[in-house]
């Protein structure tokens, strides 16, 4: 067994504290134990079985299992085709995400492994913790939450409801189905993605008014060709036409 303790520097975001490997014999057994931090180990040969929340996990080579802080396991090497496995141990900020992911997961890249074979000198923690950011990247860049769109929904509109964007541009541009990303927006704001739109074009609008602006030139600056149908949108949301609005400021 090979188990480097690292120096704790204490870094915000991603904190490297161990890391090591080791080829098991069969039918090796560790725990119950508990850690403070988040620990992952990264199977590279045969496989075990990783004991959670009274739940067993059979974990193959190519499968990383995750051990949150706190957390009491335990994980036995397969009697006939015992694991070889590398982990590493961390903290930090960033490191309560990884609580998202399940128990077992598959990975594209050992970084355990990477971590060690990186050469240790004098900064072998920084060195560590960049892994570990590509790790972070790995396991978290490419997942889609739902307040993912939602909140890239709400930026590409800020961005550019000043132009004759509409719906299904909008969908296009999020790469999903007009009526999920409607669905999936309603369901988290309380308002289609048209509504929402609307209203922040509306908003713009009573600020161009209050600036001196015609009705037509607020139309136009806040995404309409057709100035009536502004009008009519702007009577309709305040209950005033965009003139009497003006005036009445």
């Amino acid at each position: 067994m090979r188990d480097i303790a690292l120096i704790n520097r204490g870094m915000k975001d991603l904190n490297p504290l161990i890391i090591g490997e080791e080829h098991c014999e069969p039918g090796h057994r560790y725990g119950p134990a508990a850690r403070r931090y988040t620990l992952i180990h990264f199977v590279v040969q045969g496989c075990g079985t990783f004991y959670r929340a009274g739940v067993n996990y059979t974990v193959h080579a190519g499968e990383a299992f995750l051990i949150r802080p706190d957390e009491v396991t335990t994980y036995q090497a397969s009697e006939t085709d015992p694991w070889f496995y590398q982990w590493v141990g961390f903290d930090g900020s960033l490191s309560r995400r990884f609580a998202e992911l399940p128990p077992v997961f598959s990975y594209a890249t050992n970084w355990a492994g990477e971590m060690l074979n990186t050469e240790a000198d004098g900064i072998l923690e920084y060195r560590i913790a960049a892994k570990l950011f590509e790790l972070y990247a790995e396991l978290f860049a490419g997942q889609k939450h739902k307040n993912h769109y939602v909140r890239r929904v709400k930026d590409y509109i800020s961005a550019l409801y000043m132009q004759p964007i509409h719906v299904e541009q909008i969908a296009e541009q999020m790469n999903l189905d007009r009526r999920y990303l409607s669905r999936l927006f309603k369901e988290k704001t309380g308002q289609t993605v048209q509504e929402y739109l609307i209203s922040v074009r509306m908003e713009a609008a009573k600020r161009h008014l209050s600036r001196g602006a015609s009705v037509a030139e607020a139309a136009q600056l806040c995404g309409y060709e057709d100035a009536c149908n502004f009008s009519k949108m702007f009577k309709h949301l305040f209950g005033v036409s965009p003139g009497k609005w003006k005036t009445g400021k």
